[in-house]
């Protein structure tokens, strides 16, 4: 309807109640549209009325065309009244009515992570993923809180994954640069020799009473073959050439020992790359952010491989593909 689309594009332009008019007057000429209610809450939302917003939002349930963004912006007009546990329990009507929308659980992570209950945040973002493995943002909210912990390894590869779902918005860039500040904050060099790598917690294992049968953490395999790429690519200092190279490395030989025992989606991802030869040009691509001057500098001797890596990367067949059978657990 004409008037409908004129209301969105009022709301856009930041003209509130023009839009809620409109949506108000299509809503009488079309009362079975989910839309127009729905978009009135939303405006009424974004102008922070939220008691209006659940007024309105609670009567939707019933409607034919109902979404789980229902149920997304009810539980945030909740949450932003300052009851999260009313929150909550709005989101878990949703799931219950769209039990796989990742939405919903990244809804709830965001609730239990404000109120720093870490686990029970790091518990939904990770069901959204298994449920809704191509959905971006709980990628997003896993790598961050994992960066901002000390251990960092699941934050590297929840935030790689997400760049490869959610491409060139404001998250990726500022994923981009906390992916290699991650890496060049730990990893500590002296004098150009290596001397630390604080990508983890320390780990020790008694490999005496360490059952044999189980698989070891994922920060000792990660950690293993990432010096292994240190020292391999005789690097100095982080950059995003040296990087590369440690990355390379680090690729080549966890195929040859590991890959089998230790599956990662990420990883055969990079494989793919690497057989393609586009893998260097793709290590500058992902981190471009954390050092644009040398980015810019690489790109000017390097564009024929920069264009080779594009070409291949933005053919559908070629984005990485989580799925219920191969999506990324900090555990596994």
């Amino acid at each position: 309807m004409k008037k409908g689309s004129e209301a969105i594009k009022l709301m856009d332009a930041g003209k509130i109640e023009e839009s809620i008019i409109l949506l108000q007057e299509s809503q009488k000429l079309d009362p079975e549209n989910f839309d127009y209610p729905y978009e009135t809450a939303y405006a009424n939302y974004l102008k922070k009325d939220y008691k209006t917003a659940i007024e309105i939002l609670q009567k939707l349930e019933n409607y034919k065309n109902t979404n789980a963004q229902l149920y997304t912006l009810w539980g945030n007009s909740y949450d932003n009244l300052g009851n999260p546990k009313k929150a909550i329990e709005i989101y878990d009507n949703g799931i219950k009515k769209f039990p796989n929308k990742g939405l919903l659980y990244l809804e709830k992570g965001v609730v239990y992570e404000f109120e720093k209950d870490y686990n029970k945040a790091i518990e939904n973002y990770q069901k959204g993923i298994s449920l809704d493995p191509k959905y971006p943002s709980n990628y997003f909210r896993m790598a961050n809180l994992y960066l901002n912990s000390d251990d960092k390894v699941p934050g590297l590869i929840y935030g790689e994954i997400f760049l490869n779902l959610e491409r060139t918005t404001n998250r990726t860039k500022e994923m981009s640069k906390s992916l290699y500040d991650a890496y060049k904050n730990s990893i500590v060099f002296i004098n150009g020799e290596w001397k630390e790598l604080n990508l983890c917690k320390n780990l020790t294992l008694d490999l005496e009473q360490y059952d044999k049968t189980k698989k070891l953490p994922l920060c000792m395999i990660y950690g293993k073959w990432f010096i292994y790429g240190l020292l391999n690519s005789n690097v100095k200092e982080i950059n995003l050439d040296s990087l590369s190279k440690i990355r390379q490395e680090f690729i080549k030989n966890y195929f040859e020992k590991d890959n089998k025992d230790y599956p990662n989606i990420l990883f055969d991802y990079q494989k793919q790359m690497a057989d393609n030869n586009i893998f260097d040009a793709y290590n500058h691509y992902i981190f471009q952010m954390g050092a644009p001057e040398e980015f810019g500098e690489w790109l000017k001797t390097n564009q024929t491989e920069y264009d080779k890596f594009v070409d291949w990367y933005i053919k559908n067949e070629n984005i990485i593909n989580p799925t219920a059978k191969n999506y990324f657990h900090a555990t596994n």
